[in-house]
């Protein structure tokens, strides 16, 4: 029986603290960034279990609506932390101490996101994710920023798909901060990749704006890297 994750109300205490996320820190120490008082007083005030969900055991279940959405992005999260933890255990030959230092960064957004999304979510958090990484030729600068791109893109993507499914519409600026931020990732690794390649890389929409997916689209387009088993059949279409 799966307890979790079914019919919930959560309610997010902006405040008036709301900054950016600061681009250094260490990942240890992701308690202390400012990027957490973005959710001011998170609480997930008011859980409601409606009724049990039966489900293999084997599989994890995202739940539905909102908690599925945010349980989603967390999955995002988990495969972006993954990739670029292992990017600074094994860094691409010739890397440089800046690019050393912007690649700890990176890292460390990503578990600030992690942790910033399981204290949204609470109980509803799901385990953590177990990831696949062979995509990956970490030694290689090309291979490894060309993962980097497409996993960036992808997470832009997610954040701004999931912003018009969302019940609680608060939910709606936290994500929009944490999509500008993998955007940013996104240029960086561009320009590691191709000085001054980011004026000739179609990233957005004919609107002009940034591309928004589905999250099964996103989801189905991570599996490569995600060795988990879901059960997404409640995630907001």
């Amino acid at each position: 029986m799966h307890s979790g994750a079914n019919n919930i109300s959560m309610k997010l205490n902006m405040g008036s603290e709301n900054t950016q996320v600061e681009e250094t820190g260490l990942m240890h120490n992701v308690s202390r960034r400012n990027f957490l008082q973005l959710a001011g007083g998170i609480a997930g005030a008011g859980i409601l279990i409606s009724s049990c969900r039966r489900t293999p055991p084997d599989t994890v279940y995202v739940g539905k609506g909102d908690v599925a959405l945010l349980n989603f992005l967390l999955i995002v999260e988990e495969v972006l932390a993954a990739v670029y933890t292992q990017a600074n255990l094994t860094a691409y030959y010739g890397l440089t101490k800046s690019e050393l230092d912007l690649l700890a960064d990176m890292r460390d957004h990503q578990y600030a996101h992690k942790v910033l999304l399981k204290k949204v979510l609470g109980t509803n958090a799901i385990t953590d994710t177990t990831t696949v990484l062979a995509a990956v030729t970490y030694a290689d600068k090309t291979d490894f920023l060309k993962n980097s791109i497409l996993l960036e893109d992808l997470a832009v993507a997610a954040y701004n798909g999931v912003a018009k499914r969302f019940t609680d519409t608060n939910y709606v600026l936290l994500t929009a901060k944490m999509a500008t931020l993998q955007a940013r990732h996104a240029a960086y690794s561009r320009e590691l990749l191709a000085h001054n390649s980011l004026a000739d890389t179609v990233i957005v929409n004919t609107n002009g704006l940034d591309r928004a997916m589905a999250p099964i689209e996103v989801y189905n387009a991570l599996a490569p890297y995600i060795q988990t088993k879901f059960d997404i059949s409640n995630l907001p279409a």
